[in-house]
């Protein structure tokens, strides 16, 4: 079952050499660890560069969000 969510997350990321990628995030007072980034991409919102990420935690998959203009990560949709 898809959830549209669309709700800011704390994320711990590692950025090096230009890419950014999620490897744990909070919802809640739950945490998930990124098992595996499925598919990543770029879209634009005016100035902002947004960085999306598929990932799963081996029981579900999520599609996150990273907002370069305001900082802020956010969790859009989950299944599973």
């Amino acid at each position: 079952m898809l959830l549209d969510l669309d709700e800011p997350i704390s994320v711990g990321a590692v950025f090096s050499r230009g890419l950014v990628r999620p490897v744990w995030f909070s919802r809640g007072k739950r945490q998930f660890r990124n098992n595996e980034i499925a598919y990543t991409w770029k879209s634009r919102e005016g100035n902002a560069c947004i960085h999306h990420f598929s990932v799963t935690d081996g029981n579900g998959v999520y599609m996150l969000q990273f907002n370069t203009a305001s900082l802020v990560w956010r969790i859009v949709n989950a299944e599973g």
